[in-house]
């Protein structure tokens, strides 16, 4: 990834993430009786899903992340504390690791941002160990109530101005999209969890004060883009909505598989 993203991940944190995360209470006790032996997160970002697996596994050997860059690495390291993580810079396509080594391969939350999402998977099953777990993990944009909607706008406004930074980024998937893409980097879903835990809709005047300010952050990253005036057109509109309806993340998707 380049330096556009690594800036909104790192500047946009006015309010907790863990205001909008899902509990995951499935795939939690999944992992719980799970040993990750070496684990390889393909897109580690602020450390926070790397984290909850980390905390959720019955046992791991190594667990190793792929970042985009080293510019916010101590950062990311105190987020896994007290877990040991080797913080790897690289490119999925290209991950800088032999064949078949790792046991627990995952992506989270960033297939949707890769350039080729099936040759990307297939780069990741190239270093999973025959009989390992690939885990992809990723918001959908299936079934969105009005507040989950405006969650998705927000989103949606994100990836535009990304890409238009030269940094793609595209909408979320359909679920029925996800298993397609799977299945035609040639990898046969073993388990499928959607998030039934809810997280909290964010609705109080202090919450929405907060992501408001995480929209005109947003806005103002776009710096002087020919296409600016439109994307704060869509931010008060966006910000109307969220007055109107609160927000809150749309559903999580998980799927599983093994490595023939």
């Amino acid at each position: 990834m380049g330096e556009f993203p690594e800036q909104i991940w790192f500047q946009l944190t006015r309010f907790s993430r863990r205001d909008i995360m899902y509990q995951l209470t499935a795939l939690t006790a999944y992992l719980e009786n799970t040993y990750a032996g070496h684990l390889l997160d393909v897109a580690t970002g602020e450390g926070d899903f790397l984290r909850l697996v980390l905390d959720a596994v019955a046992s791991f050997d190594s667990a190793t992340g792929l970042i985009g860059s080293k510019e916010h690495l101590q950062e990311v390291r105190n987020k896994l504390f007290p877990h040991k993580v080797d913080l790897v810079p690289g490119h999925v396509r290209k991950l800088p690791f032999e064949d078949n080594y790792f046991d627990f391969v995952m992506a989270a939350n960033t297939l949707h941002r890769f350039d080729n999402p099936v040759k990307s998977l297939q780069s990741m099953m190239r270093v999973l160990v025959s009989g390992g777990r690939i885990m992809v993990h990723e918001t959908i944009a299936d079934g969105l109530n009005p507040a989950q909607q405006a969650y998705q706008d927000y989103h949606n406004l994100k990836a535009d101005i990304e890409t238009a930074k030269g940094n793609l980024h595209r909408y979320n998937y359909l679920q029925e999209e996800i298993h397609l893409i799977l299945a035609d980097a040639g990898i046969e879903v073993e388990r499928a969890m959607l998030a039934a835990d809810e997280p909290p809709l964010l609705n109080s005047r202090e919450k929405i004060w907060q992501f408001s300010q995480r929209i005109d952050d947003l806005v103002s990253l776009a710096g002087d883009l020919p296409q600016r005036n439109s994307y704060e057109a869509r931010s008060w509109d966006l910000k109307e909505k969220i007055r109107a309806v609160g927000f809150q993340r749309p559903p999580q998707l998980t799927l599983i598989a093994y490595k023939a």
